[in-house]
């Protein structure tokens, strides 16, 4: 799937899926923010410690991370999430972090390479929203072959058979 196939994916959510996108936008931006340390209540004043280039990739990352979290809900039969789907937007979202901490004494990446990771985990983070919005465009597509099959991936949220 293009982005240009993704933006009109995305255009054909449900009002549910939007707002839960916006609420894990929210929540995870906080989270990132407060737990790297990069901004920070010191003397009463609010203080911004983190790289000018942080805040940005910062925002971009919190918003690719709710989109794929927000696929997730409401997906149409067929293109139910599997563990699969989650192994890409962790690896972004911890890459996220380990690029915007600012509280290690020894960081564990050098500060030249943090932006070129930071940029990496949002190219991640893009490629997992497609591949997630693909596999749900697949499974709704009308077509004569058989859909992909994943042998090795387990649903995200198994349905309990009811004896």
């Amino acid at each position: 799937m293009r982005i240009s196939g993704m933006l009109t994916e995305l255009r054909t959510w449900t009002s549910r899926r939007a707002m839960i996108a916006a609420g894990i936008a929210t929540a995870v931006l906080a989270a990132l923010t407060l737990a790297s340390g990069s901004v920070a209540v010191v003397g009463g004043s609010l203080v911004f410690r983190g790289a000018l280039w942080a805040y940005p990739l910062t925002v971009a990352g919190a918003g690719l991370i709710a989109l794929v979290v927000a696929s997730y809900f409401d997906a149409p039969i067929g293109g139910e999430a599997t563990r699969c789907d989650v192994r890409w937007p962790v690896l972004g979202l911890i890459g996220f972090y380990l690029t915007t901490e600012v509280r290690e004494t020894v960081p564990l990446i050098a500060d030249a390479v943090r932006p070129v990771v930071a940029i990496a985990a949002i190219v991640l983070l893009v490629w997992a929203l497609l591949e997630r919005l693909g596999s749900e465009h697949r499974a709704v597509a009308d077509r004569q072959e058989d859909g992909e099959v994943c042998t090795t991936c387990k649903p995200l949220f198994p349905t309990r058979s009811r004896s």
